[in-house]
């Protein structure tokens, strides 16, 4: 199916009121900057020379200490006394690439400390997300027949909406540490220690951590607490950096904002990612990437996530677990290519429900309802999320996608619906399905993302409730509309290839939601060397006064005969490419207009 492309206004991104040019000059030449890099920080909220450094350098020496987290103070001391009396420790992890990241962390740092260690994901389809008292009961029976005693139970990603299960596990004997990073619910779990920064009370500076952040910052408590204690001799200090590969797939996998703390765990991630110490990510990135290039938040985001989503959605998300710790390279050859197969598969069983529930979408709907609620009982339901995020993208409203769930394993009986949903900048679907709560038998997720259950009678009110709800917030919220493209400033090739331009350009990364990339604009040019590439993307360059540029507009081709004779504007981001060792830049064209037309 072939959508039409929207005609996209063009509007230049403005510093705040109070921030005047003046300013924005004088900030470029104390920093030695071009201008209009200090605009796009100014438009980022970063005026003050001090933070702007800070911004430009992130350091985990920035990262607020791990004792301002509320439950960190109970968490070690367990911990301790797991280590001290080797006590079997389990960890529980999501089957999402946040979760099996998370899972990864712990395993292989709990690895390197001795502990006795044994770790579950569930199954997305037969168990569902987060604890469940089968799985309780299963780790209950191995680890008292492995190690005589069922030991700590460590969530990671999961487990703050779980009250019940959570007090059957106490009563089973585990010792309960709940770490988690989606909204908490009225009345939390009787669990030993919760560390999650949005639970009532957290001090932590910084809610928007993904599930491994919050993982991450309990080995960085334990580890300051260990050290504190003599536990380890002075050359043998585990150094927490070498998981920062891990914690920054998660963090961009979950799609949380990087800015902050997630833009410091990040950035030293793909430092620590870019170093190949992993086999298995390697692997990984081998079979997803045809070209040499250093390793970036789009890998991340667009070849890893996917890949090991993938086995989790459609199969077992341990295949995933496993190719993230194994330093075996056949093992890690075997692994990353079972991913390749898992996200082949996904993209087709993905493709199909995308082309249906956008047929579904009538115009009727789309001019009356300000969110897309759609069902089909045929629908795989381990990728209704990506493809609820792709209709959210598309339409430009909060998106939730429902198909049929049978309740226990000795039933076919169809008692319920289950579904995910997406929202869109600005729109918090969490709290709009928290609104729809009476007629839902369980929900959780956060502001962009949501998990949800519901009886089949309820779907009608939902869907009314639930667009009532989006409707309410958007009446009190200016949100720009879906044809809206927001420009960073105008720009030349000449400053294109100015190497101190490149340079300040390059630590204004990485880039992903909470620090989006800038986007530029250049005026009356003429392309070259046009043609349409692959699936309907163009190819083209761009020259001015003996300078060069290649360009690449995916989705774009259609807009060659637009080009082939006119002179036209072009709105693009920049990426840097690398082949054989040799860097460049090249335009990625978001919006081609004639020229004069933009109206900038």
């Amino acid at each position: 199916m072939k959508f039409t492309h929207p005609d996209k206004r063009w509007l230049l991104r403005q510093p705040p009121e109070d921030i005047s040019l003046k300013q924005i000059k004088k900030n470029a030449e104390d920093l030695g900057f071009p201008e209009i890099i200090s605009r796009i920080l100014a438009c980022k909220g970063f005026t003050d020379i001090e933070d702007i450094r800070n911004f430009l350098n992130p350091s985990l020496r920035q990262l607020p200490r791990p004792q301002l987290l509320k439950g960190m103070a109970e968490a070690v001391p367990i911990m301790q006394q797991a280590l001290k009396h080797q006590k079997p420790v389990t960890v529980f992890g999501d089957f999402d690439a946040d979760g099996v990241s998370s899972t990864a962390l712990l395993s292989l740092f709990f690895r390197e400390l001795g502990v006795r260690l044994h770790f579950y994901i569930p199954d997305r389809l037969t168990e569902g997300y987060g604890l469940n008292l089968g799985a309780i009961r299963k780790i209950y029976e191995h680890n008292t027949q492995r190690w005589g005693e069922a030991g700590i139970l460590i969530t990671v990603d999961c487990g703050i909406s779980d009250i019940e299960v959570v007090e059957e596990a106490i009563k089973l004997g585990f010792s309960v540490i709940i770490t988690d990073h989606h909204r908490p619910p009225g009345k939390l779990p009787r669990a030993h220690a919760i560390i999650n920064p949005l639970q009532p009370g957290c001090p932590f500076p910084f809610k928007n951590l993904a599930g491994v952040g919050v993982a991450f910052y309990l080995i960085l408590g334990m580890r300051a607490d260990l050290v504190a204690n003599e536990y380890w001799p002075e050359d043998r200090i585990p150094n927490l950096k070498s998981y920062m590969d891990l914690v920054a797939i998660g963090t961009v996998a979950d799609q949380v904002p990087l800015s902050e703390c997630n833009r410091i765990l990040v950035k030293a991630g793909l430092e620590i990612l870019n170093q190949c110490n992993r086999v298995g990510l390697q692997k990984l990135l081998d079979n997803a990437r045809n070209y040499d290039t250093t390793i970036n938040v789009e890998d991340i985001a667009f070849r890893m996530a996917p890949r090991i989503n993938a086995a989790g959605r459609i199969g077992s998300a341990h295949k995933a677990l496993k190719l993230m710790t194994t330093n075996v390279p056949e093992e890690a050859e075997q692994y990353a290519d079972e991913l390749e197969e898992a996200n082949a598969a996904r993209k087709g069983i993905e493709n199909r429900i995308f082309e249906q529930a956008a047929e579904m979408a009538s115009p009727e709907m789309l001019a009356n309802e300000n969110s897309l609620v759609l069902y089909n009982s045929d629908w795989h339901q381990g990728v209704l999320g990506i493809v609820a995020s792709r209709l959210s993208d598309h339409f430009n409203r909060p998106t939730i996608l429902l198909t049929d769930y049978s309740d226990g394993e000795e039933s076919r009986e169809v008692t319920f619906m289950k579904g995910s949903g997406r929202s869109v900048n600005g729109l918090d679907i969490h709290r709009a399905v928290t609104e729809c709560q009476e007629v839902l038998e369980r929900f959780g997720g956060h502001e962009g993302a949501v998990g949800l259950t519901m009886l089949p009678r309820d779907f009608d009110s939902f869907r009314t409730l639930f667009d009532r709800a989006i409707a309410t917030q958007k009446s009190t919220k200016k949100l720009p509309a879906a044809s809206t493209l927001m420009l960073d400033g105008a720009i030349s090739l000449q400053e294109l290839g100015d190497s101190k331009f490149l340079a300040a350009y390059s630590m204004l990364s990485p880039f992903g939601r909470g620090n989006e990339e800038p986007v530029f604009y250049m005026k009356g040019q003429k392309l070259l060397n046009m043609r349409e590439v692959g699936r309907n993307h163009l190819r083209f360059t761009v020259q001015d006064n003996g300078r060069f540029m290649n360009g690449i507009g995916f989705n774009l081709a259609y807009q060659l005969p637009l080009a082939q004779n006119n002179l036209v504007d072009l709105a693009f981001t920049l990426r840097l490419k690398s082949y054989r060792g040799n860097d460049s830049w090249e335009i990625h064209l978001l919006d081609i207009k004639p020229a004069g037309e933009s109206n900038l």
